[in-house]
């Protein structure tokens, strides 16, 4: 915890590291509009608040830090994935349970993507969806299709949803992926 004696807000990025920055689950998602979680944190421990609110909750920042501190907090923003993401990062998880279902995703996917009932490699999905088309490569978009069908199988399909997210972020065509993609 930062100590508040030495509350100090001139922070520079020399002064804190990103991996000081994103601690707790701060970096599981990117996020444009985050601030940094030790301002939150400086401030519910200064004020002591028995209940946060955060009409404008973006990834959860102060929903987490609340939670750190044991702080009750309530979150609302008008993405839907915003709300998904604040609400994996507040939720509670038996993490035994939840890397066994992380596990077995990837091996399904590992497994429905490289064989057949009859030992051939799985057919990659036909999409008419021209967005998912141009960003995405054939295989990456194979891939991510066949994953994102496998969530509902699991009782952290939530969990599920934002790795899907994180990995079609990374899995994206470049602009100099797609140009030489095209020709």
């Amino acid at each position: 915890m930062t100590d508040l004696s030495a509350l100090n807000l001139n922070w520079r990025e020399a002064d804190l590291p990103e991996k000081e920055r994103t601690k707790h689950v701060h970096r599981l998602h990117p996020y444009l509009g985050k601030f940094i979680p030790q301002l939150v944190e400086i401030f519910l421990r200064k004020f002591q608040p028995k209940t946060v609110y955060d009409p404008f909750a973006g990834s959860g920042t102060t929903l987490v830090e609340a939670k750190a501190l044991g702080i009750d907090a309530i979150g609302c923003d008008v993405s839907a994935f915003n709300c998904l993401l604040m609400k994996v990062k507040t939720d509670t998880y038996a993490i035994g349970k939840l890397e066994r279902e992380i596990r077995d995703a990837l091996n399904r996917l590992n497994t429905g993507l490289t064989t057949s009932l009859f030992g051939k490699k799985a057919e990659r999905p036909n999409t008419e969806n021209a967005y998912l088309n141009r960003w995405f490569h054939p295989n990456a978009l194979a891939e991510l299709l066949f994953f994102r069908d496998l969530i509902q199988d699991y009782e952290y399909s939530d969990v599920l949803k934002v790795i899907l997210s994180r990995a079609a972020r990374s899995a994206r065509l470049t602009t100099l992926q797609l140009f030489a993609w095209r020709n």
